[in-house]
């Protein structure tokens, strides 16, 4: 990840302003150590095991699917005061895929109360960028 990365602020972003990041790849290798450490279940640590369960093959984990996003998210964006969110998993990462984060701006709420802070969401999608089929509908 590069360190001189632009910072954005949420306040100067608007409602509709929409973000792409750089295609990031996950090897089996990776999938495969990451599950050792995190998520041992047979589909993501082992090609011939994973053959016979339902994805039919080795895929990473929710939970490695959630960072890599994170980090996209963040290599993208950049916000110098931090950013948290809510992530959900709408279909398996499968090893060799380059992903793609895409990012619409949705909502923003101003709260008085808390200090003049400026909330507010994105729908985020992940994308396969075999066939740039969009797991997600929302972005």
């Amino acid at each position: 990840m590069s360190l001189k990365m632009k910072e954005h602020y949420f306040d100067d972003l608007k409602v509709g302003d929409r973000f792409k990041s750089e295609p990031l790849e996950v090897t089996e290798k990776q999938v495969i150590e990451f599950a050792r450490k995190f998520d041992p279940q047979m589909f993501h640590l082992n090609r011939k095991s994973a053959e016979r369960t339902i994805f039919k093959g080795l895929i990473a984990s929710g939970w490695h699917t959630a960072a890599i996003t994170m980090r996209l998210f963040v290599q993208t964006l950049n916000f110098a005061e931090g950013a948290i969110g809510l992530i959900s998993c709408v279909g398996p990462m499968w090893c060799g895929q380059a992903m793609c984060l895409r990012l619409r701006r949705r909502l923003s709420i101003h709260d008085r109360r808390a200090r003049d802070l400026t909330t507010g969401s994105f729908a985020c999608a992940m994308s396969r960028l075999i066939n740039e089929a969009k797991l997600c509908r929302r972005c």
